[in-house]
């Protein structure tokens, strides 16, 4: 047991708050199209260990998966330029020291099966934001309440609705 100001902590809860010290990276990464279906999973694997390796701890993943890319991209790969147009995206989310950060920077900037990478600080949480399904706009009586039953509302209806939001507006702007 050690004693951090006036409380005891367990040797636990002080590993639990070294981890909680690092910063959390997340890395996106664009891998070359020439890799095979069979071979993504290696390489996916190989440049998960490199974090690994780096004393990185994973929070969390996805395997890439194949896309167009909205521009080509170029890299040199062994002193000939290479022109992609399309390549293998994914992303790892880790915890690590922020010393050790320039390190995993240049060992993804060193492999030549990576065309380009980001590695950005984030947070522990999910970010990444959930789809909604489309909101459908049912007709109400004069209270506010839906009407159970009743159908959506008219392309017309909309139509006016809008035509009397704006002409309030623009009674508003004139005043």
């Amino acid at each position: 047991m050690f004693f951090r100001g006036f409380t005891a902590v367990t040797m636990e809860e002080m590993t639990q708050t070294e981890v909680s010290d690092n910063g959390v990276y997340e890395v996106g990464f664009l891998l070359v199209p020439d890799i095979t279906e069979d071979g993504l999973a290696e390489v996916f694997g190989n440049l998960k260990t490199s974090i690994l390796d780096k004393g990185a701890i994973a929070v969390s993943e996805e395997f890439p998966k194949h896309m167009p890319l909205a521009y080509t991209m170029e890299k040199t790969i062994n002193n000939k330029i290479e022109r992609f147009n399309n390549g293998y995206f994914g992303w790892i989310k880790f915890e690590l020291e922020g010393s050790k950060v320039a390190a995993v920077d240049a060992m993804l900037r060193l492999r030549i099966d990576v065309i380009r990478h980001l590695l950005i600080s984030t947070v522990r949480e999910n970010t990444i934001a959930s789809k909604r399904a489309p909101s459908v706009r049912r007709r109400k009586d004069e209270s506010g309440k839906e009407i159970p039953g009743a159908p959506e509302m008219t392309k017309e209806e909309i139509d006016r609705e809008i035509e009397a939001l704006v002409d309030t507006k623009t009674v508003e702007t004139a005043a």
